[in-house]
């Protein structure tokens, strides 16, 4: 499929198109990710409408990390909603996120309602702070020490193999995972794209995670929004998700008990079958 391109200022985003239903759907990707995440699951979309899929700000590979250094959690999600109206054009649409997608998606849904008609959160970040080793790169790059932050990225490209273990953390059951007809494939690519991204950029964004917290504008919010969580996620804390989607009088929340950061692709068929009740429940 044929990447295009769009800009909001001086950021460009790439984009692909698939689709001509009526029903508009855009997917953002999460932190240090890449479009083809969604790749196995881009037929289940197609089938919903005409379907987006964008790139995260910030994820371009021609993007540089000093264009959003200096950004919070307010100017990337406004930079992205105006990437998307030059995207799509007139009308609402229904945004997809993963991960800090889903943070973006659901910023995006409060600040710009004339955009946003429904969200669907797959293991969203609701707040920070960052703890752990990642809140370690996040203090490197605050202290403008970025060239430790290149040293994860040369140690993927050296080791080939290095990156399927990275990934094999955000799925509960590895083993049943790589046995899809498809799951080898679907990993190259992923890395081969990731390693385009400007280390800069993880850095820039872990600071935005670090602050950002949508609980006080969340709660009582009656935005729209499906979240979708997995039991086992080690990526993002999922009871975050639970305790918000609790306080908004339009929420609805879905929990995969056999699932890691990536119930989409892990239990996919139950995922998309609740997913299509939910849509036509709220259209």
């Amino acid at each position: 499929m044929a990447t295009h391109e769009v800009r909001a200022g001086k950021l460009r985003f790439s984009y692909e198109k698939y689709g001509t239903g009526r029903e508009v759907f855009v997917l953002i990707h999460g932190w240090c990710s890449v479009r083809n995440f969604w790749g196995p699951v881009l037929k289940d979309f197609i089938e919903l409408g005409t379907c987006y899929n964008m790139d995260l700000i910030g994820h371009h590979p021609a993007t540089r990390g000093e264009d959003i250094h200096d950004l919070d959690l307010v100017k990337v999600t406004s930079a992205q909603a105006a990437a998307i109206r030059e995207m799509v054009g007139k009308g609402k649409i229904t945004l997809v996120g993963h991960s800090t997608g889903g943070l973006i998606a659901l910023n995006m849904a409060l600040q710009h309602p004339d955009l946003v008609k429904r969200v669907i959160a797959i293991g969203p970040v609701i707040h920070g702070p960052i703890k752990g080793p990642l809140g370690f790169a996040k203090d490197l790059y605050k202290l403008n020490l970025h060239a430790a932050l290149h040293l994860p990225f040369a140690f993927i490209r050296s080791l080939p193999d290095a990156f399927r273990n990275i990934f094999e953390t955000g799925v509960h059951d590895a083993k049943a995972f790589f046995k899809r007809s498809d799951a080898q494939s679907y990993v190259t690519a992923y890395r081969e794209q990731m390693l385009n991204i400007p280390p800069e950029v993880m850095g820039a964004w872990l600071g935005i995670i670090d602050k950002a917290d949508l609980r006080p504008v969340l709660s009582g919010s009656r935005i729209r929004a499906l979240f979708i969580t997995g039991s086992h996620d080690r990526v993002v804390t999922h009871t975050h998700a639970r305790e918000i989607a609790r306080k908004m009088p339009n929420a609805a929340y879905h929990e995969y008990s056999h699932s890691g950061h990536i119930p989409i692709l892990e239990e996919e068929r139950e995922c998309f079958e609740n997913m299509h009740l939910w849509l036509d429940e709220h259209k």
